[in-house]
């Protein structure tokens, strides 16, 4: 967006914004620093005047991680309401309420390693802290995000006109209803609940990675349709920088694709960015094994076009499938729809286990279970280029390069 006044030279005002921000950077540091080299002095003589004393020690570190949240907080709407020549982009407001955080938590866990463990925790109190008071600075920012982007993004969202065409043409297929189906129901809920409670030390190390790069929504949502033609949210982690397809609308990712941030191409790679779908696991909205969702958008295009395509949708959609398995990322929908036929006629327990561990070792090492040479794996994935042209050509009606 051009401002007025005389047009400023290239890259300069990139070079101010960044300057700004190193110098609110080293100053709040400093200050830092200061400050609580003083509080760390004299905290002992300070502490009896406010009588501290919360003997449960889960409730002191709740107290903690609040004012954390609210410090996060603080710095940000500080930051947001200096003057306009002094005032930096809101990404890097957020960062520097984030780094004031951790800051902060540092300082903190420093003071308090200087005491004995806690008998109820027997961990080293130093220890404790840090991990709450980063917590609680995580908390703030997101709750900065969310005031300001919100926290889940909905990229391209189809219109209600052609989610109910959709719904509509589904009418007539009838949801599949064997005995493992209603069982599979049951084990995808617990062990999607499993892997979210387990993956958690996991999980929020990298979504701090992922918002440093980008400050934004932390997940993303892709409308897509579930059992019986109803649409839904598929949530999946943000690996691409905000508003990625308001340009472009709804198109598949490409294998070198310049939306896609450093750290989120290694989670599309490995599949880690799919996690959230464990949410839509635990809800009914997806299943452990099953064809793969696809977007509402595009489901309206293949039903026209691919003569029986409502058929795979008598199943519950889900996070491994056979076509993800034996095909890949950029078969096209005929292609799909055949692996998706033959999962749904011969899908069973046998069946199910052995697609979801092979997808998890397709993901972590990138060959199938027995695979001889990894020549063969190496030829498919040259050839990601010209089946992403097939499939760009197929969703879209056009040719890569071909643009509105």
């Amino acid at each position: 967006m051009r401002r007025d006044g005389p047009p400023s030279p290239p890259g300069g005002e990139r070079v101010r914004r960044r300057r700004r921000f190193a110098i609110a950077l080293l100053l709040y540091a400093v200050l830092t620093v200061v400050a609580f080299t003083l509080v760390v002095r004299f905290i002992q003589r300070l502490a009896p005047l406010w009588d501290y004393n919360i003997k449960n020690v889960w409730l002191q570190y709740s107290l903690l991680c609040a004012i954390f949240v609210a410090f996060a907080v603080g710095v940000d709407w500080a930051v947001g309401h200096l003057p306009p020549r002094v005032r930096m982009q809101r990404e890097n407001r957020l960062r520097l309420a984030l780094l004031g955080g951790l800051t902060l938590a540092a300082i903190v866990a420093r003071y308090q390693s200087r005491f004995p463990p806690d008998p109820e925790l027997g961990l080293e109190p130093g220890i404790v802290y840090l991990v709450v008071g980063v917590l609680g600075a995580y908390a703030g920012v997101l709750a900065a995000t969310w005031r300001a982007y919100g926290l889940v993004e909905v990229i391209a969202p189809p219109s209600a006109d052609i989610v109910r065409l959709v719904e509509q043409a589904h009418a007539h297929v009838v949801p599949a209803h064997r005995l493992w189906d209603h069982a599979k129901r049951g084990i995808d809920a617990a062990a999607s609940l499993a892997i979210l409670i387990v993956s958690l030390p996991i999980s929020i190390p990298l979504t701090m990675a992922l918002w440093w790069q980008d400050p934004g929504p932390l997940l993303v949502a892709k409308v897509a349709v579930r059992q019986a033609g109803r649409s839904f949210r598929q949530l999946k982690l943000r690996t691409m920088v905000k508003d990625a397809e308001a340009a472009t609308g709804p198109v598949p990712a490409a294998p070198t694709d310049a939306r896609v941030t450093r750290l989120g191409g290694l989670l599309r790679r490995t599949h880690i960015d799919e996690l959230p779908q464990m949410i839509n696991i635990a809800i009914g909205q997806m299943s452990l094994v099953g064809p793969r969702p696809e977007r509402t958008v595009f489901v309206a295009r293949h039903l026209t076009n691919v003569p029986g395509y409502a058929e795979r949708h008598r199943v519950p959609p889900g996070l491994a499938g056979l076509a993800q398995v034996y095909g890949d990322y950029y078969s096209t929908p005929r292609e799909k729809l055949r692996y998706d036929r033959l999962y749904i006629r011969k899908r069973g327990p046998g069946l199910d286990v052995h697609l979801f561990l092979t997808a998890v070792a397709l993901a972590f090492f990138g060959v199938r279970p027995g695979a001889r040479h990894r020549r063969r794996e190496r030829q498919r994935l040259r050839q990601q280029e010209r089946r992403y042209g097939r499939a760009y050509e197929a969703l879209r009606g056009e040719q890569v390069g071909e643009r509105d």
